[in-house]
């Protein structure tokens, strides 16, 4: 009778445990189900994800080339910024050059003018005295 009841619950126990690892593979098959489910769902946003993020590669590419260009730009602003002053230093100095010329210069460009008008009278005079000797 001991053995007997001692089969029972051997029984009983092992049945329990039967219907135990069923429910548990019923629950571990519906995880399985669901995991494959949300693997189709992830991977649209993944590949979305990827595609965002070859965009923004491409963005930060292009990014980079613009700071390099306008760094580019800001270097050879300073340099020719340097060159100009170098050329409008030369132009004062010519412009002193030409002054001080000027200054040299005994008469004013009126004084010169003057000067060549009565010369013009003088020639005329002298060319009107010729022809009147000439034609006595």
């Amino acid at each position: 009778m001991k053995r007997a009841q001692r089969n029972l619950a051997d029984r009983a126990a092992l049945l329990a445990k039967k219907n135990s690892n069923r429910q548990e593979a019923k629950e571990l098959a519906q995880l399985i189900d669901n995991l494959k489910n949300s693997s189709h769902m992830i991977e649209p946003e993944l590949n979305q994800l990827k595609a965002k993020h070859a965009e923004l590669a491409k963005e930060l590419k292009n990014m980079k080339a613009a700071i390099d260009h306008h760094e580019s730009n800001l270097a050879q602003i300073s340099n020719t910024i340097k060159q100009k002053k170098q050329e409008m230093l030369t132009k004062v100095k010519e412009g002193k050059a030409i002054r001080s010329n000027l200054e040299n210069i005994p008469k004013s460009a009126e004084e010169d003018k003057q000067q060549i008008g009565e010369v013009d009278v003088i020639q005329l005079k002298a060319l009107k005295a010729i022809q009147d000797v000439l034609n006595l």
